[in-house]
């Protein structure tokens, strides 16, 4: 049997990582696992990926551009409903399109944390706050909007088997409803009553 290409062997391993990385973690997930799971020489996979870290860059690199460009494009719109609108409408595109990638971090801090990975999520996390935290909105709509960001995450996580389109439709419905203006109800003091002392 001919030993496949190696573009064909690079595709494989990402697709080999993901799998372990979802089914044992990041730190319980050996080079020489990944190669085992492929079906190549430990050597063969080091003629792609010399390390676990530079794997995992491999892996983050373009969901982490794809991300950046949500944002760009959201914060390209005038207003905030409109920012907002395509920043949440992106990010769940962006969740099902690596669903695998998202489930991981989702139950594996030490990847979201890893050194090849946490500036480019701190300088993300930065800029989603620009958008969704302007100081003008009601304290109410901001914990909300924060709410259903996080959300997204165990969402994705915890309904693994639900088809795209459903979940995207059912996450966005939430995020509408979630953030819909109430009606403003009156914060005014009730007034006070004084104990009027007695006269006797």
């Amino acid at each position: 049997m001919a030993a496949p290409a190696p573009e064909d062997t690079y595709g494989k391993v990402l697709s080999a990582a993901v799998d372990l990385f979802g089914e044992h973690g990041f730190a319980g997930t050996s080079l020489q696992a990944i190669a085992d799971r492929v079906g190549v020489t430990k050597a063969a996979l080091y003629y792609h990926f010399r390390t676990k870290d530079e794997l995992l860059d491999a892996l983050m690199r373009p969901a982490l551009n794809d991300l950046e460009r949500v944002l760009d494009d959201a914060e390209r719109r005038k207003g905030d409903a409109a920012r907002q609108r395509v920043l949440f409408e992106g990010y769940v595109d962006f969740l099902l399109r690596y669903r695998a990638l998202a489930v991981i971090l989702h139950h594996d801090v030490s990847v979201g944390t890893h050194p090849a990975v946490r500036p480019r999520l701190g300088s993300i996390t930065a800029r989603v706050d620009g958008v969704l935290q302007d100081p003008a909105r009601p304290v109410e709509y901001r914990v909300a909007a924060t709410v259903a960001l996080g959300g997204f995450y165990s969402a994705i996580a915890t309904f693994p088997h639900l088809p795209d389109p459903e979940l995207r439709a059912v996450l966005l419905d939430i995020v509408r409803r979630l953030l819909t203006p109430r009606r403003i109800r009156s914060t005014a003091p009730a007034p006070s009553v004084r104990a009027v002392p007695a006269h006797g």
